[in-house]
C-alpha cells in the first residue's frame, strides 16, 4: 500500500508489522550494529570506548597484555578561580564609547589592557588510571576478533590460543556502577594472568586479600614552581586538590587470587570476573571538591554492591538498562555491498577514503553517535559531556577537555532530542543550573547587570568569568563572547520543544529568564538607534581593520549575537506564554525586540557577518557563527527568501574557501545542508566527514579527537530524515510543528528505514522508503492529536496514535 493513497489514514497497514509495538531486546536493524577489528588497538585512537556517563574506559584488546585506560567524569586538576578585571564595567563603557567612535582598533588594544586578568585559564580533567590484564607471551593464536557491540553495549575480544578459545567481555554498568570485566577460557583451570593499576602520578596502588586499592590526590605545581601549565596566562594554585580512589575486586570460579606486590596474581582459574568502580571528592552542589565526602568509602561501597551479584545478573541488569534506552531508534539504509559489511571497520572506513560509499557505514555511525552520548551522559552522570565526552588519556587534555559553549557543548546535545534520548540532557540541566547561579555574581561584578553569563570556556568547578590560554584569547574569545550561556539556554528550550514536558520547561524557565535579564541590561544603543551587543564578535574570524589594515576581531553588533539575542529573546517570550507566567519580562523583550537592527546582506549577496562590509581574513573559517539563524535556530527559513539565499551563498562560499576543515565544523554543514533540504550536498559533507575527520575507532577528530563532530554528525543524518522545526498555521491559528519526512534524502540511500525519530511536539515517528520516497510511516504520542506531516511532497492533517 502506498503512502500517497492513504495519507490521511496515519497508520499505512503495511507499517503495523514492522512498526509495531515497543523496543524489543535487540534492535530492528538488519545491519550489523558493530564496531570490529582483525587486530590489536596499536594505540589510543584505535581503542574502543565503553562508558555508563561517569565512569569510562579505552579497550585495547592486546592479547598478551590488555589495556582498560579509564576515566571519572569528575577527576579535574585545579580548583574554584574567577578573575575579575578590576573596574571592568567603567573600562567597557570606554570600548564601547571607542567603536561606536569607529576606533576598533584602539577599542581591541584598551579591552585587552583593561578588561583582562590572571589567571587567564583554569587545569585540565585527568584521566583516572590505566587497568592492565598482564598474560604473559602468547606464543601462537589466530581467530583473534576484537569488537564493540552498540547493541548491548559490550566490547568483547576472542581469539585462539593454542586448544584454547579466549573469551574477554567486559562493560560499564549505569544500574551497579561498575567497570565489569570476565576473562573466560574453554579449558577450564587454565587461565594464569596477573593484574595492576597504575597511575602516572598522585596516586599509590596496594593489594589487599582480592582487591586493588588505588587512592590519590591531585597536587597541582605552578610552573613558577617547576610544573606545567599549558596555558601562558596561567591555570590557577598549586596544591592538594582533589581526591579520588578506585576500588578492584577479582573473583575466580576456581583457583586462587593472591596479592604480587601492588598487584593480583590469578593462577588455575576457568573464569575470573574483575569488577571495578571509583569515585573523587568532586560535590556537584558546591561546584567544588568537599572534603566531607570520602572517595575511598564511597568506591568501596559501590563495589561491595556489585560484587554480591553473581556475573549474569549484572550482566542481565545492564542490559536490561542499556537497551531499554539504545533500542529505541533502529535505522537502516539499503545499498552497501555485501562485500564491504564483512569487512573490518577499520578496511571499510579505508574503502570509503578511497572514494567508494557505504550507507551502512554511515547508519553505523549514527548509532555510534547516540552509543557515546549515552556512555558520557546518562545517570549516573552528574556532569554533562565534555570536549571528549568522558574519554581522555593526556593528564593535560586538548583545550582542557573543557565545556566550550560557542557551539561544542551545544553540538553535544544535538542528538538527544531527535535521535530519542532525552535522559542525557538531566547532568546538563543540573551543571547549568549551578551555573547560571554562579553567574549571577559575575553579570553583576562585570555588568552590573541582572540576571546571569557565562563565556566561551568553563568546567565543573563553574568558572563564570572570561577564561582562554593567554590575555589576549581570554579578551578575544570571552570577554567579546558574553552571549554563550545564552546560546545554550536557549538550545535546552529546543531540546523542551521535542517532549512538551511541563516540568522540565519549569525547572528551564529561571535559566531563560536570566538569560534574557542580562542580555536586556547589557543590549546598548548604537549610533542608529538600534540595540545591540557592544563589544561583539564572530567566534575565532578576523576581519581586516579598514583603518590599519592588521587583523581584527572586535566589533558591535555581530550577525552571530544579533541571532542568538533573538533565540534568547523567542525561548523566554514563548516560554513565559506557556508557563503563563512573568508578563512584565515579555513587555521587556518585545519593547527590545522592536529596536533590534535586522541581519544584512552584503553587495555580494551574502549574509554579513559583522556590521560593516569587513573583509575576512580567512573566507574558509572554520566557524560558521553568523549563520546560528538559520541553523540550530531557524529564524533564517524559505519564510524568508532573501536572507534564505544569502545564508546559502555564505555557506557555499565558506566551503568553497576550505571550510569545514576540522570534524565538528563538517558535521555542522551536514545539518546545515540538511535544513536547506539538499540531501546531495548534506550526504557529500558526511562523506567528508568520515573520509577526513574519522579516526580508526570511529572518533571524530578536530584534530586530536573531540566528540562534538560524533554528535554533530549523528544528529545531521536525523536531520536528514526528518524535520520538524517549521511551524504551521491553520485558519489563522497556530497548528504546532510540521513533521517533515525525509526532507534531505539523498540519491545514495534509495531505501531503507528507521524507527523512534523524536519530533517536536512530542511525536515519535517511523518511516520507511523505496526508490527515495516514503512507502510507509507511523506518528506515536502520549495522546492521539492533530499533526500536521509532508510526505512525498504531499502536506496532510493526520492524527497520532498511541505507543
Amino acid at each position: 500500500m502506498k503512502a500517497s493513497s492513504i495519507l490521511p489514514a496515519l497508520v499505512l497497514l503495511g507499517a503495523i508489522h514492522a512498526f509495531g509495538g515497543e523496543a524489543s531486546s535487540s534492535p530492528s536493524s538488519l545491519q550489523p550494529l558493530q564496531l570490529w577489528y582483525d587486530k590489536p588497538a596499536a594505540n589510543w585512537n584505535e581503542a574502543l570506548p565503553l562508558g555508563n556517563g561517569r565512569l569510562g574506559a579505552m579497550v585495547f584488546g592486546n592479547p598478551a597484555k590488555e589495556r582498560f585506560q579509564l576515566n571519572e567524569e569528575s577527576l579535574w586538576a585545579g580548583c574554584p578561580i574567577q578573575s575579575y578585571p578590576p573596574d571592568f564595567l567603567k573600562h567597557l563603557n570606554e570600548v564601547r564609547r571607542l567603536l561606536f567612535a569607529g576606533h576598533n582598533a584602539e577599542a581591541h588594544a584598551y579591552g585587552e589592557q583593561n578588561l583582562t586578568a590572571t589567571p587567564t585559564s583554569f587545569r585540565s580533567y585527568e584521566p583516572l588510571a590505566d587497568l592492565w590484564l598482564d598474560f604473559g607471551r602468547v606464543p601462537t593464536m589466530d581467530g583473534y576478533r576484537r569488537e564493540l557491540d552498540l547493541a548491548d553495549g559490550l566490547a568483547r575480544v576472542t581469539f585462539r590460543q593454542g586448544d584454547a578459545t579466549i573469551t574477554r567481555e567486559a562493560f560499564i554498568s549505569a544500574p551497579d556502577n561498575v567497570l565489569a570485566v570476565r576473562v573466560k577460557t574453554d579449558q577450564p583451570g587454565t587461565l594464569a594472568f596477573t593484574v595492576n593499576l597504575t597511575r602516572a602520578r598522585n596516586a599509590t596502588v596496594t593489594a589487599a586479600g582480592d582487591q586493588l586499592h588505588l587512592d590519590g590526590q591531585i597536587v597541582d605545581v605552578e610552573k613558577k614552581d617547576g610544573g606545567f601549565d599549558d596555558n601562558a596566562g596561567g591555570s590557577g594554585p598549586g596544591g592538594p586538590h582533589m581526591k579520588f580512589a578506585g576500588r578492584l575486586q577479582v573473583r575466580v570460579d576456581r583457583g586462587k587470587v593472591t596479592a604480587a606486590g601492588d598487584g593480583l596474581r590469578i593462577d588455575g582459574a576457568g573464569e575470573a570476573v574483575i569488577l571495578f568502580t571509583a569515585a573523587t571528592d568532586y560535590n556537584l552542589s558546591k561546584l567544588d571538591f568537599d572534603r566531607a565526602i570520602d572517595p575511598a568509602r564511597t568506591s568501596a561501597d559501590m563495589l561491595a554492591k556489585a560484587a554480591g551479584k553473581p556475573w549474569p545478573e549484572l550482566l542481565e541488569r545492564h542490559l536490561a538498562e542499556y537497551r531499554a534506552m539504545f533500542n529505541r531508534v533502529s535505522l537502516q539504509l539499503d545499498g552497501t555491498d555485501a562485500s564491504l559489511e564483512k569487512l573490518p571497520t577499520g578496511a571499510r572506513l579505508a574503502a570509503l577514503r578511497k572514494g567508494g560509499d557505504d550507507p551502512g557505514l554511515a547508519a553505523l555511525y549514527f548509532q555510534y553517535g547516540r552509543y557515546l552520548l549515552m556512555g558520557s551522559s546518562r545517570r549516573p552522570a552528574r556532569l554533562p559531556a565534555n570536549l571528549q565526552g568522558i574519554w581522555s588519556d593526556r593528564m593535560w587534555a586538548a583545550w582542557e577537555a573543557d565545556y566550550h559553549l560557542n557551539i561544542n557543548l551545544q553540538m553535544n546535545y544535538w542528538p538527544a532530542g531527535p535521535a530519542n534520548l532525552p535522559e542525557t540532557v538531566e547532568p546538563l540541566m543540573d551543571w547549568l543550573e549551578l551555573l547560571a547561579s554562579r553567574g549571577r555574581e559575575s553579570a553583576q561584578r562585570l555588568y552590573g547587570s541582572d540576571g546571569w553569563v557565562a563565556y566561551l570556556a568553563t568546567n565543573p568547578f563553574g568558572r563564570v568569568t572570561p577564561s582562554a590560554s593567554t590575555k589576549r584569547s581570554q579578551f578575544l574569545n570571552g570577554v567579546l563572547d558574553p552571549l554563550c550561556g545564552a546560546w545554550m539556554a536557549a538550545q535546552l528550550f529546543d531540546f523542551y520543544q521535542f517532549s512538551g514536558d511541563r516540568a522540565f520547561l519549569e525547572r528551564l524557565y529561571p535559566i531563560l529568564q536570566g538569560a534574557s535579564e542580562f542580555v536586556l541590561d547589557t543590549l546598548v544603543t548604537a549610533p542608529d538607534g538600534t540595540l545591540v551587543i557592544a563589544p561583539s564578535t564572530s567566534p575565532e574570524n578576523h576581519y581586516i581593520d579598514p583603518k590599519t589594515k592588521g587583523k581584527i576581531r572586535i566589533t558591535a553588533g555581530s550577525a552571530y549575537h544579533q541571532s542568538l539575542v533573538k533565540a534568547i529573546f523567542e525561548a523566554t517570550d514563548r516560554a513565559a506564554a506557556i508557563l503563563a507566567t512573568d508578563p512584565a519580562m515579555r513587555r521587556r523583550i518585545a519593547e527590545a525586540t522592536a529596536k533590534l537592527p535586522k541581519l544584512k546582506i552584503g553587495a555580494d549577496g551574502r549574509l554579513m557577518e559583522w556590521a560593516e562590509p569587513y573583509q575576512e581574513v580567512e573566507p574558509g573559517h572554520r566557524h560558521m557563527s553568523h549563520l546560528v539563524g538559520m541553523h540550530p535556530f531557524y529564524q533564517i527559513t524559505p519564510a524568508t527568501p532573501d536572507l534564505w539565499a544569502a545564508a546559502r551563498k555564505s555557506l557555499d562560499y565558506r566551503l568553497a574557501h576550505g571550510g569545514g576543515g576540522t570534524g565538528w565544523s563538517r558535521a555542522w554543514t551536514i545539518n546545515q545542508f540538511a535544513t536547506f533540504r539538499d540531501g546531495e550536498a548534506a550526504h557529500e559533507h558526511l562523506l567528508a566527514l568520515l573520509r577526513r575527520s574519522t579516526l580508526p575507532n570511529l572518533f571524530d577528530v578536530c584534530p586530536p579527537f573531540q566528540i562534538d563532530g560524533n554528535f554533530g554528525g549523528c544528529a545531521g543524518i536525523a536531520e536528514m530524515l526528518l524535520q520538524s522545526h517549521q511551524r504551521v498555521t491553520r485558519e489563522g491559528t497556530d497548528a504546532g510543528f510540521l513533521l517533515d519526512l525525509l526532507p534531505a534524502l539523498p540519491k545514495a540511500w534509495p531505501g531503507g528505514s528507521v524507527k523512534g525519530l523524536r519530533a517536536r511536539g512530542g511525536f515519535v515517528v517511523d518511516i520507511a522508503w523505496r526508490d527515495g520516497k516514503v512507502t510507509d510511516y507511523q506518528v506515536r504520542s502520549a495522546k492521539p492529536r492533530d499533526v500536521t506531516v509532508r510526505v512525498n511532497g504531499e502536506t496532510q492533517k493526520i492524527q497520532s496514535i498511541r505507543p
